[in-house]
């Protein structure tokens, strides 16, 4: 694979594909994602990760983002702080 060239990622992956699309082994995959695979088929073989879903999560753990994490408690009184429930 040349530098310019990038691969192909489908919207939907296997679990090879998102483990590998996300640097990680499938084991390792497994314990640490929480995006769980729709399923095609009723087979195993069937379930696919949706990347968008796997963007998202990775997002998420980016400590360099722009977009504040809101506390617990902030979550649960709608962003309203101690100032907006006074």
């Amino acid at each position: 694979m040349t530098p310019a060239h990038t691969p192909y990622w489908p919207a939907a992956l296997r679990l090879d594909q998102a483990s590998a699309y996300c640097g990680l082994s499938p084991a390792v995959f497994l314990d640490k994602c929480p995006v769980k695979p729709i399923a095609f088929t009723d087979s195993s073989r069937g379930r696919r990760y949706l990347r968008v879903r796997l963007d998202e999560w990775l997002a998420k753990l980016d400590p360099n983002s722009d977009t504040p994490r809101r506390g617990f408690a902030e979550r649960v009184s709608g962003g309203q702080g101690e100032a907006g429930r006074a």
